[in-house]
């Protein structure tokens, strides 16, 4: 069965979109149709004939923004814009947090240092900083409701934004999103905050749907379970096999729990309208049931529209006629971000797709204008013209202009030439010498929620392993081979180096 655009929707996605439960979690694996059932059950709640009178918001909560944009358009496309006037919306779990220690600080429960109450949270410190080698850090901590910022030093040498940059914003009332996180954690540690933060969201919302419940951290949880006590109509979604980012403090072991400790109903959405081979859909119901599989080998990239890993590097070591997304998880360096932006030049030009870092990157570069690498095109494939020559030279030359052109658009500046910092300017200029079109790379991270016809992946020895002893949901790499292998419409392969 096919399932068609628009609203058509099997049986069991019109009983998880409209079954009248306070406490519901749908499980929804690989190309089930998760994302038009959350947008279906945030239209059934708003527009919920019972709640006319209730001013309280509908809210859906997902963990990026790009999640959360492809959930609103849905929501719009099905429910049209008026699903989501004030104070209905969809926004990142990061944002409820901010909002819930907006309203601590204003209630007097909480006290940030020189009494700010509104905060201004960005995503890093990178856009008021370069990272340099120190070893300054902070920690926060609440005493008896104040906010305490402490200085201390680390044992060994980091790439961070030094503390000295970031304790005189504190101060100012500046912070990022991880300090919000840490702030409340042990904020709701005291009895009488939890019990203001349950009587905020009891009277602020009266529907929370959480996509990708299996990526939640402990905070999230506690949050969620805030909810659920309060007597909010909580609806949880996701799949315990693509719960990625246990790295990131991801529970995925507690969401049972949760599940179990409240009674929440529990429907599946079985159905996957992905698979369009029957082999792939028998290599999904063996990866699920941890039977054993060994994928069929390719030598060809070009046979495949996309190539995955779990790590960047091995997508980098197949050769020029792959094009990863980045160079390596981004760490926040001002040759990294210059070198993102002459990528992502490379990957719009061939894929028309944006570099994965390369937000992470302009802000890095303190950037706050994101149409600015359209229109510093002419400099940077001028740059490229310097590095196709395809000598030791000519990425050396390259770097020179990549600085003048960071120094020209940013108030960074880019350390001399050395190979740590032209490397990646190599690793272009090697894809440029490739006579055919590369295909693209991309790690699982990415990869998540996507689906393309043919996919390779790259395997390491320890992987085909673990793919042929059979995958368990309990082990991380495992998961982050299921969402791999499950990309697919049509075929996978593992691709040879």
């Amino acid at each position: 069965m096919t399932q068609t655009a628009g609203t058509s929707l099997t049986v069991e996605q019109r009983l998880a979109a409209g079954v009248l439960e306070s406490r519901l979690f749908i499980e929804a694996g690989p190309g089930t149709g998760k994302t038009t059932v959350a947008a279906q059950r945030f239209g059934v709640h708003r527009f919920d004939p019972r709640a006319r009178t209730d001013t309280r918001a509908v809210v859906a909560v997902s963990f990026t923004r790009a999640a959360t944009l492809t959930l609103a358009r849905r929501v719009k496309r099905f429910w049209g814009s008026r699903a989501l006037t004030w104070p209905h919306r969809i926004v990142t779990l990061d944002t409820i947090m901010s909002d819930l220690v907006g309203d601590l600080l204003h209630a007097g429960l909480l006290r940030w240092p020189n009494g700010h109450k509104d905060l201004q949270v960005e995503d890093s410190w990178a856009s008021f900083s370069g990272t340099t080698r120190n070893r300054t850090a902070y920690r926060l901590t609440i005493e008896h409701g104040q906010v305490v910022i402490r200085r201390y030093f680390t044992q060994s040498h980091h790439y961070t934004v030094p503390a000295t940059v970031s304790l005189p914003l504190l101060d100012q009332g500046i912070c990022t999103h991880d300090d919000v996180r840490d702030v409340l954690k042990q904020a709701i540690a005291d009895p009488t905050v939890a019990a203001h933060v349950r009587a905020r969201l009891a009277t602020s919302t009266r529907a929370l749907i959480v996509d990708e419940v299996f990526d939640a951290n402990d905070l999230d949880i506690a949050i969620i379970e805030f909810a659920v006590e309060a007597g909010i109509a909580v609806t949880l979604v996701g799949d315990p096999w693509q719960a990625l980012y246990v790295f990131r403090g991801a529970r995925p072991d507690v969401v049972p729990l949760l599940l179990d400790r409240h009674e929440f109903r529990r429907l599946a959405l079985t159905e996957s309208f992905r698979w369009r081979e029957p082999s792939q859909r028998q290599l999904a119901e063996d990866l699920r049931a941890g039977r054993g599989v060994t994928l069929p080998i390719s030598d060809d990239t070009s046979a495949v529209d996309v190539v995955l890993a779990l790590q960047w590097k091995p997508m980098w070591e197949l050769g020029p006629e792959v094009l990863p997304l980045a160079f390596h998880g981004f760490k926040g360096g001002q040759e990294e971000a210059a070198a993102t932006l002459l990528l992502n030049h490379a990957t719009r030009n061939i894929f028309s797709l944006d570099a994965t870092y390369l937000n992470d990157s302009l802000t890095a570069l303190a950037i706050s204008d994101r149409d600015l690498p359209r229109r510093i095109e002419p400099a940077l494939q001028a740059i490229i013209e310097t590095l196709r020559p395809g000598t030791r030279a000519s990425i050396r030359a390259a770097y020179v202009q990549l600085s003048e052109l960071v120094a020209a658009i940013s108030p960074r500046r880019l350390r001399k030439p050395h190979a740590s910092h032209t490397g990646r300017l190599a690793l272009i200029q090697e894809r440029l010498g490739f006579a055919g079109r590369p295909v693209p790379g991309l790690t699982t991270h990415q990869a998540k929620g996507r689906e393309w016809d043919t996919v390779g992946i790259r395997l390491s020895p320890d992987e085909q392993r673990r793919l042929a002893n059979g995958l368990s949901v309990e082990r991380d790499t495992d998961r982050q081979l299921y969402v791999a292998c499950t990309r697919a419409c049509l075929r996978t392969a593992e691709i040879s180096p």
